[in-house]
């Protein structure tokens, strides 16, 4: 259902309620997290949580434009998002010398653009729930949309829930908008192509994450980024049982596993 910028001043809010950052200290390398579009850190925190109780530093900042009015996230960009992303990972390759990216959905894009870059003290990359790709109910929509080549409105997309679960169990955990902003959300579409076209310059070690029953973006975007991905050092994992927001899901507990062991060994 769509709204106007008008009624989303009037009855806008929150799904969920919990954390929307997170800070710890610990050693190198520093995990360096960012969030999924319209999400925050909640997104992420069993996997974060696990990351620091391991004894890792933690940078998980909300990216420009969310955790506050989501009409300031109308008028981010894909760019200014890269923009906030580049200086949380520069900040923490400062202080800790070498750092993670770890990024899920609209993050894992970040995450990617800015592996691609070669920057200095890079130790490797977490990608969750990749949007290399997203589903036809989104792409779909957008495609058309592009074709006529039109200035897109200032609209907003009510969601019926907080995120895409496979266990409704955490739902209540995920903070989130309640809408998505149309212009932001080609945004990430436009993204995500963006990124597949870089992702060959990836060098570092790379964990991929997936669930099979991602109806955000689909499991197969695992295989594709697998695919073409220029890193040797590469483990994907499919888990089962999982939705999109696969850190929350039924098996956070194996996703949170398979992130410590992995930055525990770079």
């Amino acid at each position: 259902m769509f709204r106007n910028r008008a009624s989303t001043e009037r009855h806008q809010r929150m799904l969920g309620e919990g954390e929307r950052e997170l800070f710890a200290p610990g050693r190198a390398p520093a995990v360096v997290a960012f969030h999924g579009f319209s999400g925050t850190a909640a997104e992420l925190m069993p996997v974060l949580r696990a990351v620091a109780d391991a004894g890792f530093a933690v940078d998980a900042a909300l990216l420009p434009g969310h955790g506050g009015r989501v009409e300031d996230l109308q008028e981010h960009t894909f760019e200014s998002w890269l923009a906030g992303a580049r200086a949380r990972y520069e900040g923490a390759v400062k202080e800790h010398g070498r750092a993670v990216l770890l990024g899920f959905s609209l993050g894992s894009l970040l995450a990617m653009q800015i592996a691609s870059e070669h920057l200095a003290g890079l130790a490797g990359l977490v990608v969750m729930g990749n949007a290399l790709t997203v589903g036809a109910h989104t792409s779909l929509p957008f495609r058309i949309w592009d074709l006529f080549g039109q200035p897109l409105p200032d609209a907003y997309l009510l969601k019926p829930k907080a995120g895409n679960l496979v266990d409704p169990s955490a739902m209540g955990t995920l903070v989130s908008y309640d809408r998505h902003p149309i212009r932001s959300a080609h945004e990430v579409y436009a993204a995500g192509k963006r990124v597949l076209g870089v992702v060959d310059r990836i060098e570092c070690p790379t964990l991929i994450m997936h669930g099979r029953r991602d109806i955000v973006c689909h499991w197969k975007n695992a295989t594709l980024l697998a695919d073409r991905i220029g890193a040797k050092d590469v483990t994907v994992r499919i888990f089962e049982h999982s939705a999109h927001v696969i850190a929350c899901d039924g098996e956070h507990e194996q996703v949170a596993r398979e992130a410590v062991r992995f930055v525990s060994r770079l």
